[in-house]
């Protein structure tokens, strides 16, 4: 959820971010797509960039519950219950010159699949560091590796005529990072208090 709300943050709105999710439990398994972008984690960046005062309380239930959201949609991806690797097996159906059904042709449907963000994570003490590059000229590509007691975040993104910068949104990240943690530690010293 923090690379979601330093995106925010950044942006001003959330968009379609792929996450891979492994379906290696399957023959031949592979990845599909996690789409980390739900109603929840859009109503916890707005919870938390909202202006004005937010009960450290209500800002941990956001969390909470894109969390769980999260979780939720990642443990169908990896059981084969995602969407992505269904539609894609639709269109590579497609036989030369056969006209895409409606929906590949949905304006929706390509803003959903155009990915801003796209991210992977590899989480183990024994890495240094890995890269996961951007997919669209306009997006970002964003490893990130969870440790006992760290985060380790690689954000690539093209020098061209979107002029994006991997440092501002590492900023905001870790901005967002900070502020959830703060969140957090709040709400416990509150919890410890009772």
């Amino acid at each position: 959820m923090a690379i979601q709300l330093g995106y925010y943050k950044l942006y001003g709105r959330s968009r379609a971010t792929y996450e891979a999710a492994t379906t290696r439990a399957f023959a031949h398994g592979r990845t599909e797509t996690c789409r980390s972008v739900s109603s929840e984690s859009v109503a916890f960046c707005e919870l938390f960039e909202a202006a004005g005062a937010t009960s450290a309380e209500a800002k941990l239930a956001a969390l909470q519950a894109a969390v769980r959201a999260h979780g939720a949609y990642a443990k169908m991806c990896g059981e084969g219950r995602g969407v992505d690797r269904h539609l894609l097996g639709l269109r590579l159906s497609l036989r030369p010159g056969e006209e895409k059904p409606e929906i590949f042709r949905d304006a929706a449907y390509a803003e959903s699949s155009h990915w801003y963000l796209s991210t992977s994570q590899l989480s183990s003490e024994h890495f240094e560091g890995w890269g996961f590059s951007e997919v669209v000229p306009d997006g970002y590509g964003v490893a990130y590796t969870i440790r006992k007691d760290a985060v380790i975040l690689h954000i690539a993104a093209m020098k061209n005529e979107f002029g994006l910068s991997s440092d501002h949104l590492a900023h905001y990240i870790k901005e967002a990072a900070s502020e959830m943690r703060a969140v957090v530690l709040a709400c416990k010293a509150k919890e410890a208090k009772l």
